[in-house]
């Protein structure tokens, strides 16, 4: 079985709408964690655009399970984060433009010290995990750096127009996931995760957990919250392949 943790970043998307206090992102957490989830997520913009340094004050105050916070290797969201003290941090690569979405971390990047703040975040007992593309020279980055964690991109196979497409994604995953379960990291996957194609994803026997926003949060506003991440775990928490 695999756990799951809902990133409930659209609520504070649509909060940001009307500019206004509603709906607020932990309410959203603890309705989450009522129906079961294993931890919540939240990814963390410098421009603070969705997710504001309250919410995460306020979020790790409330959050019972698991505060997963994704962020950029800036200085200033480093030392937030180092204050805040979720359970885990897991780096991302952004954008000058906000409204992009987030990408793998590159390891090539000669200006950055990944080892430097892993060190830091663990010497202060919050996990690291970085998220990468389902490749093999990505994953041995993410151990070089010392990482608990890594955070598998999924993207190619959830945005796969074809079968084949989808299946040679999936290939790539899944080398990539039990390469990370090898190398004695926790397998995190997500980006474009639904009800409709988390089955094989689970079938693969290395995900030890979902990091899943989008497809939770839309079905929430139809049937609720409770309903919606149950739906989820009843997905998640079947018997995998490999397990």
């Amino acid at each position: 079985m695999s756990g799951l943790t809902v990133n409930i970043d659209l609520v504070a998307v649509l909060r940001s709408v009307r500019r206004l206090n509603e709906p607020d992102p932990a309410q959203a957490a603890v309705l989450s964690e009522l129906a079961g989830a294993d931890g919540i997520g939240v990814q963390v913009r410098r421009d603070r655009k969705y997710i504001r340094d309250r919410d995460l004050y306020i979020l790790k105050s409330v959050v019972k399970t698991k505060l997963v916070c994704e962020l950029p290797p800036a200085d200033e969201l480093i030392g937030l984060a180092a204050e805040i003290k979720p359970w885990m941090v897991i780096l991302v690569a952004d954008h000058a433009d906000s409204d992009s979405p987030v990408s793998p971390i590159d390891f090539d990047s000669p200006a950055i010290d990944f080892g430097g703040i892993t060190d830091r975040f663990k010497g202060i007992g919050v996990n690291v995990g970085f998220f990468v593309g389902p490749e093999n020279d990505d994953i041995k980055g993410v151990a070089r750096a010392g990482a608990t964690a890594v955070l598998i991109n999924c993207s190619g196979y959830t945005d796969a127009r074809t079968i084949e497409d989808a299946q040679s994604e999936l290939d790539r995953i899944d080398r990539a996931v039990s390469g990370a379960s090898k190398q004695g990291l926790a397998v995190y996957a997500g980006r474009g995760v639904t009800y409709k194609n988390i089955q094989p994803l689970v079938e693969l026997g290395y995900v030890d957990e979902f990091i899943i926003g989008h497809a939770i949060n839309s079905r929430a506003m139809l049937v609720g919250y409770e309903r919606a991440v149950k739906e989820m775990l009843a997905l998640t928490k079947s018997p995998r392949a490999g397990g």
